[in-house]
């Protein structure tokens, strides 16, 4: 998928400045999307693992913050419930992160039970607490949770670097759709490898 020819001449192809403070968001990384036989399995989750974890990797050994979300229902009352027709329980096993993602112990784990991060945690708060001004994101799925936090947090005023190869979701038409709206308006959409580019290398 050649996606930078897709969004050629879209502000949000530019190069970023060098964030002073970034914080990883690592969205709905659960078995619910990425474990075979789960509910909302797709071989797509599962494939962006590797980069998921390359990008956890950098920011740990140079001890940024790495926030990790998990998506549940609270009720059939809620928005995505009714939307889906679906709940997923907080206490079912497939709210649990993927094992084979590597999130580390100091990793901040938020639950939430919308598509927006933002709207549904204290995330805000805790960014503004650590000093952050600028949010990296990867994770499930790219049109939903992914798009919707990247939405928020520019509307909150933090600069947002999306991973083209380090979000997923069902289709290609959702992903690039995602991805040129967000490159419209809200996002510097790159790869894994520009963004640890951008942050210096740190390993």
């Amino acid at each position: 998928m050649d996606w930078k020819s897709d969004l050629e001449g879209l502000r949000g192809l530019r190069i970023p400045a060098e964030p002073g403070m970034p914080a990883l968001l690592v969205i709905d990384m659960q078995k619910y999307f990425c474990q075979p036989g789960a509910p909302a399995y797709s071989e797509r989750f599962s494939d962006i693992i590797p980069e998921v974890n390359f990008l956890i990797k950098i920011f740990e050994n140079a001890n940024l913050p790495i926030f990790t979300t998990r998506y549940y229902s609270r009720g059939k009352e809620d928005p995505t419930s009714i939307w889906w027709d679906a709940t997923l329980d907080r206490d079912s096993q497939w709210v649990d992160i993927d094992p084979r993602v590597q999130i580390p112990d100091t990793c901040t784990i938020l639950d939430k039970h919308l598509y927006g991060t933002f709207s549904s945690t204290d995330l805000d708060r805790k960014l503004k607490d650590l000093g952050c001004d600028t949010v990296i994101i990867c994770g499930v799925m790219t049109d939903l949770c992914c798009e919707t936090t990247a939405r928020e947090a520019f509307q909150a005023g933090y600069r947002v670097l999306f991973a083209a190869d380090g979000t997923a979701t069902s289709n290609d038409f959702l992903h690039m759709g995602a991805l040129g709206t967000l490159a419209h308006g809200f996002a510097f959409i790159m790869d894994v490898n520009e963004i640890t580019a951008l942050l210096g290398g740190l390993e």
